[in-house]
């Protein structure tokens, strides 16, 4: 998902800390975020969407065939669908069963116990108008608009609040399906795009045009999207490192076809740049999309949506272009359980943009892009925050600058680019498709380095406030003495610090949570005793300094 320079990003969150104990939740933040008995006794994996869309009264209507097998025997499951729009039936062999509606959650009653390991289908019919986004992406919802030339164009982004804001399912990110098929209906005169493949259009009614689109692979349900305008199609193929040749669609106003021919030529060398860091792309049989909408951004699957008016602001790339291309990577491939930890999605994403310009510009200007996006740190909350409440409270967007910035001191603490390489492109090996927590990663990079950095990890991400580097100084002779030590850290961190030196090399120190010091010469031209382009904390100076007297 996109962020603005200045804006307050709505977070969503993971472990109860002290920082959010001011927050209270209810039952409803627990329907949408925990997983009870009558979410975890079934696993969804297929579903089969079809909506008819009145573009005109910003209306929906429709079906969703649910399929998935038991888990645990029930007689009950947990479905969900916000509360304005009208469930008319829920089916299952034809026979409707009983439900009951609890805020944005619906309870499915059964005839008889499912029994475990089964595969079982139920169908929810519904209609209504859905929530309209004041400020999407940022808040959720769909957005109805207007092209320049006044004809109806339509979209829908719902991270964070949810899909159930527009389609029936179990809106809960630890659950995907395997595949999905969507089928909208829009007047005739208009395109549907969704994601994935389009396998067929079909014609129900003089008037009316479906657009029947799939998708191959497990796919997290925000990232479920409908577009609709007089879109013109763009077709392109993109050649991968493995030379396998990877089908790209575009999908653009009508009037900006010849801008995005030229615009999008960006992908290319983007796509390779990801494909040496990451592996190849991870949706090949579904192909490379974007779709221009009208919003900024966000990375939906296979349909990337991309509303940045053909500009270039990172150097010669498009950031919108860029940051949501990095997601089918960082976010799609590998996916959170909870919205918790959404800084797995954004915070190697984040820093997907900062390694795309050291691949191209080199390292030294990617120093120069995390040190232009380092004042943004707000250092309010955790960047990781209490799970199973769907949290939207963060006030700063830390899992984006911050998160980035802590993946580069990692990088750093490690001391060895081809290990760091490996476990980037590694982890999307060892997690593709699939949904991981936490722990995961920092299993995973202890496994890989033979060596527990749980001590590095859990400082960054459970702590609101970064590691303070308390300091004073004194000169010895020709020498100056560094006083140092580790404020608000707990006491196994290890981190080590590079300090500049006379001849302009690096020296490292490794505080303590005591004072030590250290002797060294340092360069008359360049009196920062500490240099931070490798590592991120902050430093307190006290007790005065002789060191430029």
């Amino acid at each position: 998902m996109p962020r603005y320079l200045f804006f307050i990003l709505i977070g969503i969150g993971l472990f109860q800390f002290n920082a959010y104990s001011q927050n209270s939740y209810t039952r409803f933040d627990s329907l949408r975020g925990a997983l009870n008995p009558y979410r975890t006794c079934f696993d969804v994996y297929y579903y089969d969407l079809s909506i008819k869309i009145d573009v005109s009264n910003k209306n929906i209507h429709g079906v969703n065939d649910i399929y998935f097998n038991t888990i645990s025997t029930t007689s009950i499951i947990q479905l969900d669908l916000f509360s304005n729009l009208i469930i008319d039936s829920v089916c299952y062999n034809n026979t409707r069963l009983s439900y009951r509606r609890d805020s944005n959650a619906f309870f499915v009653e059964f005839p008889s116990p499912l029994i475990p390991g089964n595969n079982y289908k139920v169908s929810v019919y519904y209609e209504g108008n859905p929530i309209i986004a004041k400020k999407a992406p940022w808040d959720g919802g769909w957005v109805f608009t207007q092209d320049s030339l006044k004809r109806p164009w339509v979209g829908v982004a719902c991270e964070g609040i949810g899909a159930s804001l527009w389609w029936p399912m179990k809106d809960h990110l630890s659950d995907e399906p395997d595949s999905l098929r969507m089928h909208y209906t829009v007047p005739s005169s208009l395109m549907a795009v969704g994601n994935g493949l389009l396998e067929s259009v079909t014609m129900p009614s003089a008037n009316t045009k479906t657009y029947n689109w799939k998708v191959s692979y497990p796919i997290n349900s925000y990232n479920v999207t409908c577009n609709i305008a007089n879109y013109a199609h763009i077709q392109d193929y993109h050649v991968q490192l493995n030379k396998d040749t990877l089908a790209i669609d575009y999908y653009v106003l009508d009037y900006n076809k010849e801008k995005a021919l030229n615009h999008f030529k960006q992908v290319h060398p983007m796509l390779t740049c990801y494909e040496h860091y990451f592996g190849p792309y991870p949706f090949y049989k579904d192909g490379f999309a974007m779709v221009e909408t009208p919003y900024w951004g966000m990375e939906h699957q296979g349909a990337i949506a991309y509303g940045n008016d053909y500009t270039n602001k990172i150097i010669q790339f498009d950031y919108i272009i860029i940051h949501e291309s990095g997601h089918e990577w960082w976010g799609n491939n590998v996916s959170v359980k909870d919205h918790a930890e959404m800084w797995i999605h954004e915070s190697f994403t984040t820093y997907t943009e900062n390694l795309l310009i050291e691949y191209f510009y080199g390292y030294n200007m990617s120093i120069r892009y995390l040190n232009l996006n380092k004042p943004l740190v707000k250092n309010i909350d955790p960047i990781i925050g209490p799970l199973d409440v769907n949290y939207e409270g963060w006030q700063g967007s830390d899992m984006y600058y911050k998160g980035a910035w802590i993946l580069h001191t990692f990088r750093n603490v490690l001391q060895n680019d081809s290990l760091w390489f490996s476990i980037l492109k590694g982890m999307q090996q060892e997690f593709a498709l699939k949904t991981i927590d936490t722990k995961n990663i920092i299993q995973y990079i202890n496994k890989k380095t033979n060596k527990d950095y749980t001590w590095f990890f859990e400082q960054y991400l459970y702590h609101a406030k970064p590691p303070v580097l308390e300091f004073y100084t004194e000169k010895i002779k020709k020498n100056i003495r560094i006083y140092y030590k580790w404020e608000n850290t707990r006491p196994d961190f290890i981190m080590p610090i590079p300090i500049n030196t006379k001849d302009s090399s690096l020296k490292y120190i490794t505080p303590t949570l005591d004072f030590n010091f250290i002797d060294i010469k340092i360069n008359k031209t360049n009196k920062n005793i500490f240099n931070q382009n490798f590592n991120y904390y902050l430093l307190k100076e006290t007790k005065g300094s002789s060191a430029n007297k």
